[in-house]
C-alpha cells in the first residue's frame, strides 16, 4: 500500500500535478535518503549534493523526461523516491563505499540447530548443526564466504561476471549460479555435493575437479585425495529438511556426525569397519537413534549408555 502511494506520488510529482505540499513531502524523502546514506562516510553538503545529482542522472535515464539542473532539489526528490523502490540506492552506496572497509560476520549455531542467511545478493545459504560460517556484510569485487566448520545448503543466485566463491579448509568451491552443499565437520571427510548447475572445487588454487547435479565428492583432508560418487537428488538436501542422511557412511564418521546433532558422545571402543546407508529424522530421541542405527547394522553394533550423555560403541 505504501509503495504504491509513493508510486502514485512520483507520478504526479514528474507530471507536473503535485501540490506544494505533496512536493514538500518529496523533498523531505530526499534530505532523509541523502543524509542516511553519506552521513557515515562523507558527511558533507557538497557530498549530499553529489548524490543528488547522481540519482537525477539516473532518473533522466529511466523517465527519459528533459530536467534542468536549476530545479535539482525537487525533481530529485522524487528520484529519490523511485531509486528507494526500485533498489537503485544500493547500487549509489555499492559505488561510493569503496573507502568503508568491509566487515565480516560470523553465522553460529548450536548443537541441534539450524540457520538461513539471506545475502547481499539474494543468495540463500542454510547452515546446519554445530556450524560457523563467516561472511561479508556487502559483495564488493567479488562473493565469498568461508564456511569454518559444519554443513551447509547454498542456493546462489546467478551473477555471470562474479562468481560465487566458498572457502573452507584449503578448499575453494566456485560457481555462477547453482544449489550444492557443504559438510565440513573437524576430523571428519570433506563432502560436497551438487543439487543443480555446476561447480568447481579448487584446491591451493588448482582445479582438482568439477561437479554437475547429482554428483558428489569426498576428499580426505591427509593429502587431500578425491573420491567422486553420485547421490540421490533428494539426499544434498536431506539435512534441511530435518533429515540426517548416511550414503555408505562409515559408522564412526556417522557418530561424530551425530554429535553435531545431539548433545551426546560417543566412545568407540576400537575400530569400527562397518558403513551404512539410510535416514534419521532429526526429531527422533536419541534412544530412538540408537535403536535405528543397531537396526541398520544388523545389531552387530552395540551402544550402551555410560553417564552424562556419554555411550560406549562396541561390535
Amino acid at each position: 500500500m505504501i509503495r504504491s502511494k509513493i508510486k502514485a506520488l512520483i507520478d504526479k510529482y514528474l507530471d507536473g500535478k503535485a501540490t506544494p505540499g505533496e512536493e514538500q513531502l518529496l523533498s523531505h524523502w530526499l534530505d532523509t535518503l541523502a543524509e542516511d546514506t553519506v552521513a557515515a562516510n562523507e558527511p558533507d553538503a557538497q557530498s549530499r549534493e553529489a548524490l543528488r545529482r547522481n540519482i537525477l542522472q539516473v532518473i533522466k535515464q529511466r523517465t527519459q523526461q528533459p530536467i534542468s539542473l536549476y530545479r535539482v532539489w525537487k525533481r530529485v526528490a522524487a528520484a529519490a523516491a523511485v531509486l528507494l523502490l526500485a533498489g537503485i540506492t544500493t547500487w549509489w552506496i555499492t559505488g561510493h563505499s569503496s573507502a568503508r572497509p568491509v566487515a565480516w560476520l560470523e553465522l553460529r549455531t548450536a548443537i541441534g540447530q539450524k540457520k538461513m542467511l539471506l545475502l547481499p545478493d539474494s543468495s540463500r545459504i542454510w547452515l546446519g548443526a554445530n556450524g560457523v560460517l563467516r561472511y561479508p556484510d556487502r559483495f564488493t569485487d567479488t562473493r565469498q564466504v568461508q564456511l569454518v566448520s559444519g554443513e551447509a545448503f547454498f542456493d546462489i543466485a546467478p551473477i555471470t561476471e562474479k562468481p560465487f566463491i566458498v572457502n573452507t579448509d584449503s578448499l575453494q568451491v566456485r560457481v555462477l549460479g547453482t544449489s550444492f552443499h557443504v559438510r565440513a565437520y573437524p576430523g571428519q571427510l570433506l563432502e560436497i555435493g551438487v543439487s543443480t548447475g555446476k561447480i568447481c572445487v579448487n584446491h591451493r588454487d588448482q582445479i582438482r575437479d568439477i561437479l554437475t547435479a547429482n554428483q558428489s565428492v569426498l576428499i580426505n583432508p591427509n593429502g587431500y585425495t578425491f573420491t567422486r560418487q553420485s547421490f540421490a537428488a533428494t539426499d544434498t538436501e536431506g539435512w534441511k529438511q530435518d533429515k540426517i542422511v548416511f550414503d555408505n557412511m562409515p559408522v564412526s564418521s556417522a557418530l561424530l556426525l551425530l554429535e553435531n546433532y545431539y548433545p551426546v558422545k560417543f566412545d568407540i571402543q576400537r575400530p569400527l569397519d562397518k558403513q551404512i546407508t539410510g535416514s534419521l529424522n532429526m526429531h527422533l530421541t536419541i534412544s530412538q537413534i540408537i535403536k535405528v542405527l543397531e537396526d541398520l547394522t544388523d545389531h552387530q553394533l552395540k551402544i550402551k549408555p555410560a553417564g552424562a550423555g556419554h555411550f560406549t560403541v562396541d561390535q
